[in-house]
């Protein structure tokens, strides 16, 4: 069981912290079950509008009406709505009013995120504009790629990115924790860019991205030419590109078994450029013991053989991630991105075996001692680079070039003692000690071009 806390910010000029204005819609006598949010914005300079007032109004007879108003980002949330069609009515001072009709909630979909709702200036429009709200689904499934619509649910807000993957059709985890598809290790993109991460670095990183910095998770079955490699296929996870100005979270979480994790996220994005953020901190303690008691029987005798052990594994793994964008013109964007793991382990380890004969009298007894210390990290620095067509944005060359170091060390110790009746020692003990220290360096460079053909949804593709 996990307890998971989770704080929203945004650093404004004064660098203050705002949390999002929720509106509690309790009524007596009705099923509560229903979410509504979603982030009211400035059409022309793509920043939140705050303090505008919003009017739910629910379109059955009963025609109940629930209040709110944005907070100083332009974030707003109805919860425990009854299910049923709603209509929202925005109000702000200095922007036209604006309304959004059939926002149907039912008991298969009850929660929506209507994302952006952008709204305009007086002289650009004059009457109350009214949109009928055209409803996404959370599941697609086209052109051989199921898509999860993360951010078309308001419930993703709460979440980290690897509890989001768990719950998506196809994909689930192995007991050591590794991302499985269709019982295969698949690769796992970001935003489209590779990562060379293992399975606990992935893990890690995946929980310390915030679920509602993640607009889609594409599952590619049958990877595209450029991924024909990967037998587990790809999972492609997308990030909201985010309005303008700062944004930041902060995630606390703990396990009953003495596992915990803290993960903050912080964004920036202008009209041109993009800065987003991630640090994670998984730290573990787990304390074990058992015993095992065994009497073998035979025609004449019995004897014994009883064992017991305890164990203390710590471990404390930090991780880094930063990702900057640059949309230099419509044809060309660059992207770099760093990964850093650290991790830092001891683990400890004790057993004794006592053999007992048929006279119920312990005549030998052997202690043993594991220990495993050390530590290690990962340093990874990724350039793209895309360039689109003139005339069709579709067609594309990506560029992507990639360096990885890493170094770990481990330092492992044995000790065995014989002991005879009455815990003497005998004198045959066994000391083992082995020292590890493993260096690997790589570099990659990946090639990829796609052209969309006079065919409707055919392309040459190829990596």
């Amino acid at each position: 069981m996990l307890l998971r806390i989770s704080l929203m910010f945004c650093i404004c000029w004064q660098f203050s912290l705002a949390s999002i204005a929720q509106v509690n819609a309790v009524k007596s006598g009705s099923a509560h079950l229903g979410i509504i949010a979603g982030t009211i914005m400035d059409s022309a300079r793509g920043e939140g509008v705050p303090f505008a007032n919003l009017s739910l109004v629910s379109m059955s007879e009963k025609a109940e009406r629930f209040q709110g108003v944005s907070d100083k980002n332009g974030n707003f949330e109805f919860n425990h709505l009854p299910l049923g069609y709603y209509s929202l009515r925005i109000n702000a001072l200095g922007f036209s009013p604006a309304q959004l009709d059939s926002i149907y909630l039912r008991a298969e979909r009850f929660d929506f995120n209507l994302g952006d709702i952008k709204l305009k200036y007086p002289g650009q429009s004059t009457l109350t504009e009214v949109v009928v709200y055209a409803e996404k689904p959370l599941f697609e499934n086209k052109d051989d790629k199921l898509t999860y619509n993360i951010g078309e649910s308001a419930l993703s807000n709460g979440a980290s990115t690897a509890e989001l993957l768990k719950n998506i059709p196809l994909v689930n985890n192995d007991p050591n924790g590794r991302i499985l598809l269709k019982g295969k290790e698949p690769r796992i993109l970001i935003d489209d860019k590779p990562t060379e991460l293992n399975a606990q670095q992935l893990q890690d990183l995946l929980e310390s991205l915030p679920g509602g910095t993640i607009e889609k998770i594409e599952i590619m079955t049958n990877p595209p030419p450029q991924y024909a490699s990967e037998a587990g296929g790809v999972i492609n996870i997308v990030t909201k590109k985010g309005k303008i100005g700062w944004l930041g979270r902060i995630s606390v979480s703990a396990g009953t078994r003495g596992e915990g994790n803290f993960s903050g996220n912080i964004s920036y994005r202008n009209k041109k450029f993009t800065y987003n953020q991630t640090i994670g901190l998984g730290a573990s303690k787990l304390i074990g013991s058992g015993y095992t008691h065994r009497t073998n029987l035979y025609a004449d005798s019995t004897n014994q053989f009883n064992s017991s052990n305890q164990y203390t594994n710590q471990n404390l793994r930090p991780n880094i991630r930063t990702q900057l964008d640059w949309e230099w013109s419509k044809q060309f964007q660059m992207g770099l991105v760093y990964q850093g793991n650290m991790n830092y382990f001891d683990n400890r380890s004790t057993n004794q075996f006592v053999n007992i004969n048929r006279f119920n009298e312990t005549y030998k007894i052997s202690n043993r001692e594991n220990s495993s210390i050390g530590n290690g990290y990962t340093h990874g620095l990724q350039l793209s680079a895309v360039v689109k067509g003139k005339k069709n944005a579709a067609e594309q060359l990506r560029v992507f070039l990639s360096a990885n170091t890493s170094k770990n060390d481990n330092d492992r110790d044995f000790f065995q003692q014989f002991l005879a009746t009455g815990m003497v020692p005998t004198g045959i003990d066994s000391t083992q000690s082995q020292f590890f220290n493993n260096i690997n360096s790589n570099w990659s460079g990946r090639l990829e071009y796609t052209k969309p053909l006079k065919q409707k949804g055919s392309n040459i593709m190829g990596g």
